[in-house]
């Protein structure tokens, strides 16, 4: 029997009894034998393919065994899908008396929950040796069921195969279930856009449950940190502070804080305030620690820095005073010198409206940038309107062609004196003796005219 078990083992469709008196050097009644007990047995199973019985391997439960110790509810059918066994759980399940279900066929049991195909499909799977479950809700007596039915093959004494159906109820792991989801679900809205580390750890310190902050710290996912010990995140120095916070931690005195040091994913170093508080049962025994936490890092370099500042104000107050007290005698001393300089500048200004001559400054492009007040009256403008005019406005002998040969031979220093003729406001053209200086300033060159009217008298002195 263990040979034709390990032979059809290799042939998972099947084998026939020629076949396998064959392989295994038996006589064909031998082995025909042996597959009849093994069915019996309900190691094996056959099928009718054409004229050839086919043996193949399959687990069926012996029937009497199974009423004997399943737990479960169990209906148990034969070939045909009728129920021919019915256990007294059952009875009370599904709320019935045994004439309800005893000898009719699964598909016409009279209750809604056999309304179902899927049972039927499951319960003739399980006639052919092929296992099967089916989770199903259903609402029996004004009662709302969650059940799991189990398609198991079963053989009778007789050699016969059948079908068992057993029904699980898990109506109340169902309710706890969801309720638990419910309960997780309100905790972690309650817990979503925390950036403290929140954790839950067993009594013996490994984390049990950890919000995604955590995570992102650890620098690892949820499932990797489940089941890791509370120290692993902390550097070995810390191990003997962890390992003390429990003992701390009663009825009575429910929370522990510490300051941990910590090494960042980055390789830097960090500090974090944890609060662990105790959650216990009955007998006031832990059954799970919450424990939350933060990075207190930049708080603990700000305080220093802040320690570090007070440290230093004085000092630097002091030396700021020292630094004002400076400045302030060097800004007087500035003032002093500006306003010897304001008042040498204003008589400069003074002597140069003043000056007896006409005195006109010209850029590059032959425009007047600044006129004495001497000019002003001498040519009947005043000195705003002035700045602006060209050279050539004033001096009808000066074209722009030979303002530009001026200027290109001009070059700092040079000098010369001249006569020429200026013209006024009011067309009066009159003969004045030039004074004309190139000088530079600021990196720039400018064209200094000094004149002097001529009177008739004066100009035969002249020539």
């Amino acid at each position: 029997m263990i040979q034709i078990k390990e032979l059809l083992k290799r042939y998972p469709r099947g084998m026939s009894i020629t076949e396998i008196s064959s392989a295994l050097h038996l006589h064909r009644n031998t082995a025909a034998k042996y597959l009849d007990i093994l069915k019996l047995k309900g190691d094996v199973d056959r099928k009718q393919i054409g004229t050839a019985k086919n043996y193949f391997l399959v687990q069926r439960v012996p029937v009497s065994s199974l009423i004997s110790y399943w737990p479960a509810p169990v209906i148990i059918t034969d070939a045909r899908l009728h129920a021919v066994m019915v256990t007294e759980g059952v009875l009370h399940l599904l709320g019935c008396s045994l004439d309800v279900i005893y000898g009719e066929v699964i598909e016409e049991i009279p209750i809604s929950l056999f309304n179902n195909p899927e049972i039927t499909r499951i319960c003739h799977d399980a006639v052919q040796g092929i296992s099967g479950s089916l989770p199903v809700r259903t609402v029996i007596r004004k009662r709302e069921l969650v059940l799991r039915i189990v398609g198991i093959p079963v053989v009778f004494d007789t050699g016969r195969d059948g079908a068992a159906l057993a029904f699980y109820d898990e109506t109340g792991e169902y309710h706890a279930r969801t309720e638990q989801e419910r309960y997780k679900k309100q905790y972690e809205a309650l817990t979503r856009g925390q950036t403290e580390f929140v954790l839950h750890l067993s009594p013996d310190m490994a984390v049990t449950y950890l919000n995604t902050p955590f995570s992102i710290r650890a620098g690892r996912s949820e499932d990797q940190i489940h089941g890791m010990a509370f120290r692993s995140f902390f550097p070995a120095t810390a191990h003997d502070m962890i390992a003390s916070l429990p003992g701390g931690i009663t009825i009575t005195s429910p929370s522990a804080e510490a300051t941990l040091p910590v090494i960042r994913t980055d390789g830097t170093l960090g500090r974090e305030q944890w609060s662990i508080h105790g959650i216990f049962d009955d007998q006031g025994r832990v059954i799970i620690y919450h424990a939350v936490g933060r990075d207190i890092t930049e708080l603990i370099t700000c305080r220093e820095k802040l320690d570090q500042y007070h440290r230093n104000l004085e000092e630097l107050i002091e030396e700021r005073t020292r630094s004002m007290q400076e400045a302030n005698r060097m800004l007087m001393a500035t003032i002093r010198e500006k306003e010897d300089l304001e008042r040498d500048l204003l008589f400069i200004e003074y002597a140069f409206d003043h000056a007896s001559d006409s005195i006109l400054l010209f850029n590059e492009e032959g425009r007047i940038i600044r006129a004495n007040q001497t000019a002003s009256i001498l040519l009947g403008y005043s000195q705003e309107e002035l700045t602006g005019l060209y050279v050539y406005e004033i001096n009808p002998s000066i074209s722009k062609k030979r303002w530009g040969e001026m200027w290109s031979a001009g070059y700092p220093g040079r000098r010369e004196r001249i006569e020429s003729i200026h013209r006024r406001r009011n067309g009066e053209i009159f003969p004045v003796d030039v004074a004309r200086t190139f000088v530079r300033f600021l990196d720039k060159m400018y064209f200094c005219s000094i004149a002097r009217p001529i009177e008739a008298g004066h100009r035969e002195e002249i020539h």
